[in-house]
């Protein structure tokens, strides 16, 4: 498996998909998410200025995804802390759960952003997702907000 950037004509939708359908119930699809506008802003319009990511391709194959995206005040994502701390979004498909992928993506999406001088990481983690909840918090992530049935955690870098 390699680790690469993102690039515009990557297509996050699948990925977008799998995080929001952790459950692997099919209560998500790319038609609902294009219908859901607090869902489809993570990825309309990719890549935009400020938007970064990395993707883990095993086999010519995506098969995990992180990225982050700006957002502010009047266009908030579901763990949206401040302007200037970028939320993030990270899904692995199901076949190559568990094998590290997802925490791989983090930390290298970490450095990326250390590196890139950034002031923070945020994203939303739902109740029941505790594989999620577990990565995430290893590397660092705290809960600074909670918002219906998720957690808003953050990561600060500087």
């Amino acid at each position: 498996m390699i680790i690469r950037p993102l690039v515009g004509d990557d297509d996050l939708m699948p990925f977008l998909v799998a995080s929001m359908d952790w459950r692997d119930e099919g209560a998500w699809d790319a038609t609902k998410v294009l219908s859901t506008p607090g869902v489809a802003h993570y990825i309309t319009g990719w890549m935009r200025a400020g938007d970064a990511g990395l993707a883990a391709v095993d086999g010519g194959e995506l098969v995990g995804a992180a990225w982050w995206r700006t957002f502010d005040a009047a266009d908030r994502g579901y763990g949206y802390v401040a302007d200037d701390i970028l939320e993030i979004g990270l899904a692995v498909l199901a076949p190559a759960r568990g094998a590290g992928v997802g925490s791989r993506l983090l930390r290298e999406l970490i450095d990326l952003a250390r590196n890139a001088g950034l002031r923070g990481l945020s994203l939303s983690v739902e109740d029941g997702n505790g594989g999620a909840r577990r990565v995430y918090e290893r590397a660092g992530f705290t809960v600074c907000g909670r918002d219906g049935n998720s957690d808003t955690l953050v990561l600060l870098l500087t």
